[in-house]
C-alpha cells in the first residue's frame, strides 16, 4: 500500500533560488538541462515555481508511470501545450479525454505499417535529392538543411501533388514561428509579447503566413480526388462514434501540429545523430562500415530500415541523450498521489524524458555515447520506463515508430554518400525551448 508523504521536497536548493514574480523561470531559463536533471537528488517529486504558482517535477521512472499511465484518464495537458496551440489548435497534441482518445483511434489508420513504408519512401527520395545537391569539400549549416528535409518530408507525404512550392512557402516561415512559441512557451507573462516590437510583429506575420499555407494546401487537396497522401486520407477519415468527418478547423490543427513534430521534433533528433557520429569517429566508422555492408552503391530505401541494426542502437543512443521532447507538462484534474506523494488538483506537474535517460540509476555513465547499451543482451537490463523518447500511456506518440525509422532513413541516406566532419573549433550547444536542438551545425561534406 502507497503511504502518502507529508510534504513534497522543494525545489533544488544548490540551483539558484525562486525570485519574486518569476520563480525558477530565470533559472529555467540559463541552464534548464541542468536544473531539470539535478532535482532527482531531491527526491522522486520536487516543487519548483515558474511564476508566483507551485508547480511540480516527477523525476523518477516509477513516479512518470504513475502520472502517464496510473492516471493518464484523470491529467488535462498544461501550460506548453496552451501555448503550443499557436501553431496546433486543438490537434491530437492538445485536446485530452475522450476527445483525444477519439482523435487518436481516427489518426492511427494513418501511421500503420503500410502508410508507414510510403512515407519511409518518401524520406528517402528527399534525402537522396539533398545528398545529390553537396559537392566534396563544401561548408555547410547542417542544422538547416535538416530542417529544410524534415520540412520537405512533412509536405511531400501529406500532399504529394503540391510538395514543391509548400515546401518553399514553409520554409521561410517555420523557423521564424517555432523560435516565436519557444520564447512564449514557459514565460511567466504574456505582456512582452502584446507589445508592437520588430521581432513580435515577424513571429505574427509568419504565423498568419504559415496559417493561410496550410489552409491552401487543404483547399488543393479537395479538389484533387487522384491524392493519395497523408492528407487525402485525413479528409477521407471518419470518427467511428459518430461517422463524421473532421472539420475544416479540426484538419487544419492536426496538420498544424504535423508540421510541428515532424519539422522541428525531427529536425533536431537528426541534427543530434549527426554532432555524435562527428564527435565519436569510431561510432561513426562502424556505422559507415555497415552501410557499405547493407546498402552499398544503391539509393537507401525504406527496407533496410529492418538490416541497419548497429544505426539503429545509434538512433536509440542519439533519442536517449538529446530526446527532442525534454520536458513535458500535466495538470491533475483531481488529487493525485504520485510516487507516494500528494499531488493538489489543477497545478502543473512536469516529467522530463532528458532527466530520466541521464539518470545514474538507469543508465551506466549516462553522459557517455554508448549506442551498445542498445544492443540485444544490454537492453534489456534497462529499467522499465527509463527511455521514454516518444511518451508513455494515453499520449505515445501516435507517429513514434515512423519517427524512429525517419531518422534512420535520413542518417543512412547521407551518411551512405557523405562523411560530415564537424568544423575545427565550433562548439555545439543544446538548446532547450520547445524542442531540444543544436544551435548550429557547422559542418563540411566529404565524400564517403
Amino acid at each position: 500500500m502507497t503511504t502518502t508523504r507529508p510534504q513534497v521536497p522543494t525545489a533544488p536548493r544548490r540551483l539558484p533560488g525562486a525570485l519574486p514574480l518569476i520563480g525558477h523561470g530565470l533559472a529555467m531559463r540559463r541552464e534548464a538541462l541542468d536544473f531539470i536533471a539535478g532535482a532527482r537528488e531531491h527526491g522522486e517529486v520536487v516543487e519548483l515555481r515558474l511564476g508566483p504558482k507551485p508547480a511540480y517535477l516527477v523525476t523518477s521512472p516509477a513516479g512518470v508511470r504513475d502520472l502517464l499511465v496510473n492516471h493518464s484518464q484523470v491529467t488535462a495537458n498544461g501550460v506548453l501545450f496552451e501555448k503550443l496551440k499557436i501553431l496546433g489548435g486543438d490537434g491530437i497534441g492538445s485536446i485530452y479525454g475522450p476527445p483525444h482518445r477519439r482523435r487518436r483511434r481516427l489518426l492511427t489508420p494513418l501511421f500503420s505499417q503500410q502508410q508507414a513504408a510510403g512515407y519511409g519512401e518518401v524520406a528517402a527520395a528527399v534525402t537522396a535529392e539533398k545528398a545529390d545537391s553537396w559537392s566534396d569539400g563544401q561548408q555547410i549549416r547542417l542544422d538547416e538543411h535538416l530542417h529544410e528535409m524534415a520540412a520537405a518530408i512533412v509536405v511531400r507525404s501529406l500532399f504529394p501533388g503540391g510538395g514543391v512550392a509548400a515546401v518553399a512557402r514553409a520554409a521561410q516561415d517555420l523557423p521564424v514561428v517555432f523560435k516565436g512559441v519557444a520564447k512564449r512557451a514557459y514565460a511567466p507573462t504574456e505582456l512582452l509579447f502584446a507589445l508592437p516590437t520588430p521581432d513580435n510583429q515577424r513571429f505574427a506575420a509568419a504565423n498568419r503566413r504559415l496559417h493561410g499555407l496550410v489552409d491552401d494546401i487543404i483547399e488543393e487537396c479537395r479538389r484533387d480526388p487522384s491524392e493519395t497522401g497523408m492528407l487525402a486520407a485525413l479528409l477521407a477519415a471518419r470518427d467511428e462514434e459518430t461517422q463524421e468527418p473532421l472539420t475544416h478547423a479540426q484538419v487544419h490543427d492536426e496538420v498544424m501540429t504535423m508540421f510541428f513534430v515532424g519539422t522541428e521534433a525531427s529536425a533536431a533528433a537528426f541534427g543530434w545523430i549527426f554532432h555524435l557520429l562527428d564527435r565519436h569517429p569510431e561510432v561513426a566508422s562502424r556505422v559507415h562500415a555497415e552501410l557499405d555492408e547493407v546498402v552499398g552503391k544503391r539509393p537507401v530505401g525504406y527496407a533496410d530500415v529492418q538490416r541497419l541494426g548497429y544505426l539503429r542502437q545509434v538512433t536509440h543512443e542519439a533519442l536517449r541523450m538529446y530526446p527532442p521532447g525534454w520536458l513535458f507538462p500535466r495538470i491533475p484534474q483531481q488529487d493525485l498521489v504520485i510516487a507516494g506523494y500528494r499531488i493538489p488538483a489543477g497545478t502543473n506537474v512536469f516529467y522530463s524524458p532528458y532527466a530520466l535517460h541521464r539518470d545514474p540509476a538507469s543508465f551506466a555513465e549516462p553522459d557517455r555515447f554508448d549506442p551498445d547499451r542498445w544492443s540485444a543482451d544490454r537492453a534489456a537490463a534497462i529499467p522499465r520506463d527509463a527511455y521514454l523518447p516518444f511518451g508513455e500511456g494515453a499520449r505515445t506518440c501516435i507517429g513514434g515508430a515512423f519517427a524512429l525509422s525517419e531518422a534512420m532513413i535520413v542518417a543512412a541516406g547521407l551518411l551512405s554518400r557523405w562523411r560530415l566532419i564537424g568544423v575545427d573549433g565550433h562548439r555545439v550547444t543544446p538548446v532547450a525551448a520547445t524542442t531540444l536542438h543544436p544551435d548550429r551545425l557547422d559542418m563540411v561534406v566529404r565524400a564517403h
